[in-house]
């Protein structure tokens, strides 16, 4: 079925259209087009609009014709025709889903404008035809006369962006698109997505961009929380050019979240150069996976003096972790999570650096060693560590770990090493203290491997 209006018209009334709150379009195949343009002023209570798997679609709203000099002032999801251009409104949609629309060209195929001023969070996936954002003012001067002859513009975006399109929305999920230029190379404003906290990006393989553009994160004050997974990034932040001035002024002063996976041209996070110590430092949450080109996590200059979470999986770049300058900074660290790195020695690294005192890890409560092949120890240096709270340890698959620390170690409040992540089944081990317990574990791992080499004889 290809005519929107059958659709609406087989499944509602049109007077109970203004009743509507949560609309889901999915797996219609053959459908060009979802609403009617005369549906559009009666959809004042719509909370969600999702529109899901229709590979024919070109268009979210059937067009119609329109007269050059027809004026109408309405509102809420009514159109406003000015000089042959539509502006929709929905006043009430806090949550956008447009998923897996391969055809898509544009929201409405003559000129047209949406805003949006309930909208909190945006989800836009496999949208291949369409650039997603462009300026406003740039758009309606290249296809105004397009538009007045009626004819479908090929360049219009799916959304013409000002301060007023987004002012609340606070998360953008974006995913396979490779038509980026409005957002990605400085041409919207820098109050477009003032209000943005949460930034997923997902699948951009093929992009030309190499991290992301200062110009664009120093336009999200509010940003705290970036997700990249499945990219051709080199680095993520991308300061080169910038002063310095300008690189502490807004730019990613309130992240707190940053997770990281499936990145393998990855070789950094920034440029070793710059110290991005008063912009980074309120984040909490750091977390990297399959990042295979990664060889070294933060410079030794940075802190991070409140991040709580640290998890690091599948990098097999890492000859050790963290310099030991930048340990001394976890005093808020709760969680430390390091696995499947194959060519990791140690977690801490201390060679070359001159650190008085100890190292203190003062909040870490949870540290999981599991399947490192290479892990040494987990700090070869001689200093004090001191692990005041940890009460978890899952140490497995290291069969390289002679000994935890060379100095002095203190767990008070821990009583076992966990050797399987399996809690169905928990096998633990205890020989008073942890650096005899992994001392201990290691001699006993080289006595049965040399009974299998005797035997294997």
């Amino acid at each position: 079925m290809r005519d929107c209006r059958k659709i609406w018209q087989d499944q509602l009334n049109m007077d109970s259209f203004s009743k509507l709150k949560n609309i889901l379009v999915k797996d219609c195949e053959t459908l060009l087009n979802i609403f009617p343009f005369s549906m559009m002023e009666k959809l004042e209570e719509l909370d969600m609009l999702e529109i899901v798997n229709c590979n024919s679609l070109e268009e979210i709203i059937e067009p119609r014709g329109l007269i050059a000099n027809e004026s109408n002032a309405v509102t809420a999801t009514e159109s406003i025709v000015v000089e042959a251009v539509t502006k929709f409104v929905f006043p009430r949609v806090t949550y956008l889903r447009l998923d897996e629309l391969p055809k898509l060209k544009s929201f409405y195929s003559r000129m047209h404008a949406t805003d949006w001023p309930s909208l909190k969070r945006m989800k836009l996936v496999s949208c291949h035809k369409v650039e997603l954002f462009a300026s406003e003012c740039l758009g309606f001067g290249e296809t105004q006369a397009e538009s007045q002859l009626g004819e479908i513009s090929n360049k219009q975006p799916l959304f013409w962006v000002n301060e007023d399109t987004f002012p609340v929305l606070e998360e953008l999920t974006w995913k396979r698109n490779d038509k980026m230029k409005g957002i990605w190379h400085g041409q919207l404003s820098l109050q477009c997505f003032r209000k943005l906290k949460v930034l997923n990006l997902e699948c951009f393989p093929d992009t030309s961009a190499t991290a992301l553009p200062y110009w664009f994160l120093r336009s999200l004050p509010y940003l705290e929380k970036i997700v990249i997974n499945e990219a051709s990034f080199c680095q993520i932040f991308q300061f080169e050019g910038i002063s310095d001035e300008e690189r502490h002024t807004s730019a990613l002063t309130q992240i707190k979240e940053l997770r990281l996976s499936k990145l393998p041209e990855l070789t950094h996070l920034w440029k070793e150069e710059f110290n991005p110590r008063a912009t980074l430092c309120k984040i909490r949450i750091l977390e990297v996976l399959e990042c295979g080109q990664l060889k070294t996590l933060v410079p030794s200059s940075v802190s991070f003096e409140n991040l709580t979470t640290l998890e690091v999986s599948r990098c097999h770049g890492f000859i050790n972790l963290i310099a030991c300058s930048t340990a001394k900074s976890l005093m808020l660290l709760e969680r430390m999570s390091i696995t499947d790195c194959k060519m990791i020695e140690e977690i801490i690294a201390c060679e070359g650096e001159e650190i008085k005192g100890g190292i203190m890890f003062t909040k870490l409560k949870y540290l999981r060693l599991s399947c490192l092949p290479s892990l040494a120890s987990f700090c070869l240096g001689d200093h004090i560590i001191e692990f005041p709270a940890l009460r978890k340890v899952i140490v497995r698959e290291c069969p390289k770990m002679k000994i935890f620390c060379e100095g002095v170690l203190s767990t008070p409040k821990l009583q076992q090493v966990q050797l399987t992540e399996d809690e169905d089944e928990v096998k633990v081990r205890w020989e008073g203290d942890l650096k005899t317990t992994v001392k201990q574990l290691f001699e006993e791992m080289n006595v049965q491997n040399s009974e299998v080499i005797e035997v294997t004889l």
